[in-house]
């Protein structure tokens, strides 16, 4: 789901129910629900952005991991291919 997008939707339809110039119960009501969505959708944007980072965080201890035993081996052609071939991966 696109929260940010979502987000941002609600804020522009909200906006004729908050300025209306006499609001009713249908404005309160809409401004309600439209304020705990919107309060939803950011809790879920940090969430998948910490998500994002602890993910982020996992792959490189696992690349640095297999790098560790790469380069154990002896000094070989397939040995630098492999090293290629994850340094490549960690940019």
């Amino acid at each position: 789901m696109e929260f940010e997008k979502l987000s941002n939707e609600l804020y522009f339809k909200a906006s004729h129910h908050k300025f209306a110039k006499r609001q009713n119960d249908f404005d309160r009501g809409y401004m309600k629900i439209s304020d705990w969505i919107n309060d939803l959708c950011w809790y879920y944007i940090l969430r998948r952005k910490k998500q994002d980072e602890e993910m982020d965080r996992e792959f490189k201890e696992l690349i640095q991991k297999q790098k560790q035993k790469i380069e154990s081996l002896r000094p070989s052609a397939y040995k630098k291919g492999l090293m290629k071939a994850i340094d490549d991966a960690s940019l």
